[in-house]
């Protein structure tokens, strides 16, 4: 006993001095440098050291193995926040190694409205012992930390002042749309909130899927909605308001020069919906002097007007992404790292209809970003998607009781709000399942049975993440199914959204069945775009270049694929006249193809003229210009060998 005495001391008195952890530290808010920081380093209730960073946004601590230590930091910026190093654990054979942790320490606004500043009552970092010779981060517990740092949408609710209700300013959204088909979007017309005066409240107008929003309304107040078009294009339409969920609130003929529209106290109940948000997306493209690519696979990050991070998606193979729970009124940047560009390069960014919106030429945070305004301009409006354009991935896993129980060959069952069953999918030998390509949901649910009792061997069934993070601990009881409701954030780990293009199948290559889903009529393999061109002309317009750029961009990339190319009109005008004109416009798509490059034998263009209508709106058809719209078109027809 003496003698292992004996040798502890000898180990802590030649090892003693260099037995430490240096801690070397960067503080940052959103990617800037954050000077003036107070530090504390405690062990229990002992302040051991005192640090002021001053002018400076680094530092250097030095720790005694042997104990667990905070480090406290205070910012007048931030909220007071503390890091865990658990040095306690570390044997003394392992005193004569010097480990060096160095990270960026990340802070946030205290009154950044996106920041959960609760949370920072908990370690915000912990720092551990890796079993050899390091020390590193607890990934899962810093993982799953950061996740809970930016709010997730909550149920507004109603405040109460000294035992009495107090009226709080709501939400009134919806969509704006012809006899109840939300597939007919009232778009870009002015529409406006009054009160049961007739005095005006606020004025808005309808975006590209014919959605739109009042915030701050006091409820009580609201008398009517009023729509209007100067273009007069409605007059003797049927005019539909639904809400958010979708429920026809609401609908009477137009007719000019406004149409005023009643609201009973249910129908602004109906309406009302403090969660209301947007969806926007776009895609990106890489250009040059010389070339132009789609920013394939990079991380797309959606900030607040501080800045901070609040989502952040990956772009598909065609530079696309999008963004759900945009609230309105709000300012958000869309960026992604400097990185991504170099000299003589710029990301443009376009809508999924490939319009030009802006280049990304905002530097801050160390992202090149652009400034979107959740609030009614062209800009939001273009960019803005309807749920009905999405398209959603869901996978997860499921274990028994630990992570060493994969739950195979179980079929999983996804139902909708309404509990009607979208798609099943099988647990494979890994527990893992995938439903792709659905119809986008905000709430969906998770349905297994329990064939056999075969779930009754465990206490507990675990949701983790394909990315291997746990979702949910779900108590099992005997003779009863898996039945899984999610919460709203954990629907975002569960799922992938992305916005619905037929030409991803044809860039990918993938022949599936499943593939057919994705817009692209699996009986006629056809995509239509709405390639635009002025009154009677057949020049294209920069928006229909930029549509053909990605057939260029999608027949670069797949060099098998051939597509016939036709051109339609509307029945406005003589017979004759539209079908020479449709000829012109499909001969003008074809030369600006071949032009950058592709063979011409993979190519056939066609004209109709106005032989092929996709509806009922013939020579003397009372139409609105929005049904005559759907008629003007140029459809791609995939060819077979």
């Amino acid at each position: 006993m003496t003698i292992k005495i004996l040798l502890a001391l000898l180990l802590f008195t030649c090892f003693g001095q260099f037995a430490q952890v240096t801690v070397i530290g960067h503080n940052l808010v959103n990617n800037t440098k954050l000077t003036h920081t107070k530090i504390l380093v405690k062990d229990g209730n002992d302040i051991l050291q005192r640090l002021d960073t001053k002018t400076s946004s680094d530092f250097t601590i030095k720790l005694d193995y042997g104990k667990i230590y905070r480090i406290y930091f205070q910012n007048a910026a931030s909220p007071v926040m503390f890091m865990e190093v658990v040095a306690n654990n570390i044997p003394e054979d392992k005193y004569e190694y010097k480990m060096i942790y160095e990270l960026n320490v990340p802070f946030y606004y205290k009154d950044d409205e996106d920041v959960d500043t609760t949370v920072f009552l908990k370690p915000c970092h912990k720092i551990i012992y890796n079993g050899t010779t390091k020390m590193v981060e607890d990934t899962a517990y810093n993982g799953s930390f950061t996740k809970k740092i930016i709010k997730t949408n909550a149920l507004a609710e109603i405040k109460a002042a000294e035992g009495k209700a107090v009226e709080v300013p709501v939400t009134l959204g919806g969509r704006a749309c012809l006899n109840s088909d939300i597939k007919l979007c009232i778009t870009n017309k002015t529409i406006s909130l009054y009160d049961k005066k007739g005095v005006l409240i606020k004025v808005t107008k309808t975006n590209r899927s014919g959605a739109f929003a009042f915030t701050g309304v006091k409820s009580s107040n609201v008398g009517k909605l009023k729509i209007e078009s100067k273009e007069n294009d409605l007059n003797s339409a049927m005019i539909t308001i639904l809400n958010g969920a979708g429920k026809k609130i609401v609908s009477a003929k137009y007719m000019a020069p406004g149409l005023e529209m009643p609201l009973k106290d249910e129908d602004v109940r109906n309406l009302t919906d403090n969660n209301f948000t947007y969806n926007i997306g776009g895609k990106l493209i890489l250009s040059s002097s010389t070339q132009k690519k789609f920013l394939a696979n990079k991380t797309v990050y959606l900030s607040n007007k501080r800045n901070t991070v609040i989502k952040k998606t990956t772009t598909n193979i065609l530079g696309t992404f999008v963004f759900e729970d945009i609230k309105p009124d709000n300012t958000y940047f869309i960026g992604v790292d400097v990185r991504e560009s170099g000299n003589g390069e710029k990301i443009d960014f376009l809508n999924k209809d490939d319009k030009f919106i802006s280049h990304l030429d905002t530097i801050a945070a160390a992202r090149r970003s652009v400034k979107v305004s959740s609030d009614y301009n062209s800009a939001f409006n273009d960019i803005s998607i309807s749920d009905d354009e999405m398209r959603m991935n869901v996978k997860a896993k499921l274990f028994g009781d630990n992570t060493n129980n994969p739950i195979g060959k179980l079929k999983i069952l996804l139902l909708n709000d309404s509990y009607q069953v979208i798609d099943s999918a099988m647990t494979d030998d890994f527990g893992s399942f995938k439903f792709k390509y659905l119809p986008f949901l905000k709430r969906f649910y998770l349905s297994a049975e329990n064939t056999n009792n075969i779930l009754d061997v465990f206490n507990n069934i675990l949701v983790y993440s394909n990315e291997d993070n746990m979702i949910k601990i779900m108590t099992h009881e005997k003779g009863a199914k898996f039945n899984y409701k999610p919460l709203s954030s954990e629907l975002n780990k569960l799922k992938d959204i992305e916005i619905d293009d037929p030409w991803l199948e044809l860039v990918s290559g993938d022949p599936s069945p499943k593939s057919h889903q994705r817009g692209l009529n699996s009986s006629k393999k056809t995509i239509v775009e709405n390639i635009l061109f002025d009154n009677n002309q057949y020049e294209l317009l920069p928006q229909a270049k930029e549509i053909l750029d990605k057939v260029i961009l999608v027949m670069n990339t797949n060099k098998s694929l051939k597509l016939e190319l036709s051109a339609h009109t509307d029945s406005k005008g003589n017979d004759a006249d539209n079908l020479k004109l449709s000829q012109l416009r499909a001969k003008t798509v074809r030369e600006y193809i071949t032009n950058a490059g592709i063979d011409i034998s993979r190519l056939i263009s066609v004209g109709y003229g106005e032989s092929r209508l996709r509806n009922n709106c013939g020579n003397n058809v009372p139409c609105s210009e929005v049904e005559h719209a759907q008629n003007r078109r140029v459809e791609f027809k995939i060819l077979e060998d």
